[in-house]
């Protein structure tokens, strides 16, 4: 293909050479042919979908059908992330899969478009096009990669694998933001009235999501710790769809259980790096200078009035052996439930339970003394962890 000769472009004032163009209409007949093909199939998809346009009230009705087919579909149809003592809930890859297929004319797609072994992370985007009204939308979604806990190094797995979630992702939220929510809220409700079910089956859907949670290593204490209750009975249909939207997360890919579960350290735990190390080495003598200042106090004049006066508290030769368990009768409690509920709650803010996290035993008719003195116990204990930072 002959081009032709560049045509110079002056200042008609001055007569100064500017620029050197091309012809007029010369782009229109050049472009490239994979420029013009793709052109040419967008455009005949559009006059497609105006031709046949989609009927709404069909699509949500197949939208619904699909995603409430069966108990296993509608767990796939719904993901769940605790953040901050709240669950995140909302409809998954599988149902934004769903409604794109049913909602018709219309276009989407997801790539991964940087990944950065320096900052570790992974970003992909997704598109998606509503050819009947011609309106687009594009969701960017990044995921952080994990280096490997015996190299220390990122791989091309964990980059391959990190790109395909963070892909799923960014192209279920620009199907959800293309597509009206309208068309698909009534899918989203009928997917969990499908899985809530009822009260008989409860039992069985508790166990069932012990089990399911097991296989990714995940222990029933974990578990209860983030919902903040107090055991597998506290669990309602509430929880039970938080649940099942946390192992949808896992199984996507769309949440790790180092993320969902983050592992708390303890007071013993090894510090990570050389400040965690300083400090707890400062810490440690600071701890047996007090503790050597004050142990002639406590060897000569035994345990102190005020502690033996505290409700649900031990005495310091009560403590010199193991600490008894929450569930067991210290020697001060003398068989008080008030005293008994006081320490059970004490205990509770030191293993790091929330305040939520009430045995379901104190819940029941009749016990909310029990109850008042159990949260009056873990405050007590909050409050002076507080007093001992300032």
């Amino acid at each position: 293909m002959n081009t032709p000769a560049r045509v110079p472009a002056h200042d008609p004032q001055t007569g100064e050479l500017t620029e050197i163009g091309l012809p007029d209409n010369y782009l229109a007949g050049n472009q490239s042919l994979a420029i013009s093909l793709a052109m040419a199939e967008v455009d005949q998809q559009i006059t497609t979908a105006r031709a046949f346009p989609r009927s709404i009230d069909r699509a949500v009705r197949n939208i619904t059908a699909l995603a409430t087919l069966d108990e296993e579909t509608a767990k796939e149809c719904i993901y769940a992330l605790p953040r901050a003592g709240k669950a995140i809930r909302g409809p998954s890859i599988r149902l934004a899969e769903i409604i794109q297929s049913q909602w018709g004319n219309n276009r989407s797609g997801t790539r991964v478009v940087h990944v950065d072994r320096v900052e570790k992370y992974v970003e992909a985007e997704g598109v998606f096009h509503d050819l009947e009204t011609n309106s687009a939308a594009t969701a960017r979604v990044r995921r952080r990669l994990v280096a490997d806990k015996k190299t220390g190094l990122i791989t091309e797995d964990m980059i391959t694998l990190t790109g395909n979630a963070a892909a799923s992702i960014a192209k279920r939220n620009a199907i959800l933001g293309g597509v009206p929510k309208a068309a698909w809220r009534k899918a989203y409700a009928a997917v969990e009235a499908v899985l809530i079910g009822d009260a008989m089956t409860m039992a069985e859907k508790r166990d069932d999501a012990m089990k399911a949670f097991a296989a990714f290593g995940v222990k029933p204490e974990q578990i209860f710790e983030i919902l903040e209750i107090g055991g597998l009975d506290d669990i309602g249909p509430d929880q039970y769809m938080t649940l099942i939207g946390m192992h949808q997360a896992l199984r996507s890919g769309e949440a790790t259980v180092e993320e969902m579960f983050p592992v708390k350290r303890q007071a013993g735990d090894k510090p990570a790096g050389l400040k965690g190390r300083l400090d707890q080495l400062a810490g440690g003598a600071d701890k047996s200078k007090e503790g050597t200042a004050a142990a002639p106090k406590n060897s000569e004049a035994g345990p102190s009035p005020e502690a033996s006066e505290k409700p649900g508290e031990s005495s310091p030769a009560d403590n010199a052996g193991q600490q008894p368990s929450s569930d067991s009768t210290s020697k001060s409690d003398d068989g008080d439930p008030i005293a008994v509920a006081t320490r059970k709650g004490r205990a509770a803010y030191r293993r790091g339970l929330g305040r939520k996290a009430i045995p379901a035993e104190l819940k029941a008719d009749g016990r909310g003394a029990e109850l008042d003195a159990y949260l009056a116990g873990f405050d007590d204990e909050a409050a002076a962890d507080v007093v001992e930072e300032e």
